[in-house]
């Protein structure tokens, strides 16, 4: 769905369904840290989109109508922001509600190659990732729908839709509430969450302290100092792995020499040593199962 700058601006004044992964803790792409600092305009989110997110808008009207094809339901778009009854600050932007049905909606997603895994668990088989759960779940709250269908899309042509259905109970929504609620006292009294370990959290601190004050100095206390001796012990464990790493890797060149794939006595494809397009020689340890002739087998 696409925002209006309005929209746009209104989100940063409440909790939306792109908040919710990070609240939970399920996102790949923000933290609770991260949107804290946005909501409190300490970072400005930079993102406006992409070809990708392009793309899934145009596609979602393709998705609706498979969807609606498939279930024989009737879809209706919302043009506006919806609003919690009793928290304001809790929003959403919903894809699509379900004429007929006052327990359902509807989520439209395009899936392009490279986000393919995140779709598939270890069997190859389709899933919803959980970061996604956790924006139906909020709109589950937002609207008291506690059913969400999931209608997806592959740009590459070659799977069917796929269409899933998520139901929520009353306590998943009532403990999510209760960390949405907690998520906002620190946005309403600027007050620091925790910080986590998270990619996204160490990307917002970077952007938040961007610069310093040469010459200030700060004397650490006991939780610092904690914190300075765990990081050299987790440092020095860090060093022993990757030594040990590169041992065993070192050991499956030595094994391989010029052949490029090593294989179970069963046939599973184990890992490859194989040459790339600039030249060198990169190993791949990472590879979906498949089905070969009825046996689980590795994808080459």
């Amino acid at each position: 769905m696409s925002l209006t700058a309005a929209q746009l601006e209104d989100r940063l004044s409440m909790i939306t369904g792109s908040n919710a992964g990070a609240i939970e803790g399920t996102s790949m792409y923000s933290s609770a840290y991260g949107d804290w600092a946005i909501k409190t305009r300490r970072v400005v989110d930079t993102f406006k989109g992409n070809n990708k997110t392009e793309l899934g808008e145009w596609l979602e009207g393709f998705a609706v109508k498979k969807y609606e094809e498939h279930s024989g339901r009737i879809c209706r778009r919302v043009h506006r922001t919806l609003k919690h009854k009793k928290y304001p600050f809790i929003g959403g932007h919903i894809d699509r509600l379900v004429e007929g049905d006052p327990n359902r909606g509807v989520e439209c997603k395009a899936v392009t190659a490279d986000g393919m895994g995140k779709w598939l668990d270890e069997d190859d088989n389709l899933i919803v990732p959980p970061y996604y759960i956790s924006q139906v779940k909020h709109y589950a709250l937002v609207t008291g729908r506690m059913t969400w269908d999931f209608a997806v899309v592959f740009t590459d042509g070659r799977r069917d839709p796929f269409f899933n259905t998520i139901e929520f109970t009353q306590d998943d929504i009532e403990l999510y509430l209760t960390r949405c609620i907690k998520f906002w006292e620190h946005v309403t009294s600027d007050t620091r969450p925790d910080v986590d370990d998270s990619n996204a959290t160490a990307t917002t601190l970077k952007q938040e302290w961007r610069e310093s004050d040469p010459g200030q100095v700060k004397v650490a206390d006991e939780t610092v100092l904690t914190y300075l001796k765990e990081r050299e012990v987790k440092k020095e464990m860090k060093e022993v792995y990757a030594s040990q790493m590169q041992l065993m890797e070192n050991r499956l060149r030595n094994f391989l020499q010029e052949a490029d794939t090593i294989v179970s006595p069963t046939g599973e494809v184990l890992c490859t040593w194989k040459q790339t397009k600039k030249g060198d020689r990169r190993f791949n340890f990472n590879f979906k199962r498949e089905t070969i002739n009825g046996e689980k087998r590795n994808a080459v």
